[in-house]
């Protein structure tokens, strides 16, 4: 016997104390572990490119400092 005090907004149906079924919160459980574990591996997988990102820049190597012209002496001054 059910009676509309006794239906939450959602459609669950309450038990005596007011509080939702363990088989009716399975579904919304099963939701937020998938929601929570897609977020984080979504961050894993972002602090993994970020890593990968940094450790090939940091293997190109330095460009050496050297001028194109370089005079053996200074050039007079006019």
């Amino acid at each position: 016997m059910t009676c509309r005090h006794c239906v939450r907004a959602g459609g669950a149906r309450l038990d005596g104390v007011g509080i939702a079924s363990s088989k009716e919160l399975n579904p919304t459980m099963r939701r937020l572990i998938a929601a929570l574990s897609t977020a984080v591996v979504a961050a894993a997988l972002a602090v993994g490119a970020a890593v990968g990102v940094v450790a090939l820049l940091d293997a190109t190597p330095d460009q050496p400092n050297t001028p194109l012209i370089s005079y053996d002496t200074a050039p007079a001054a006019p």
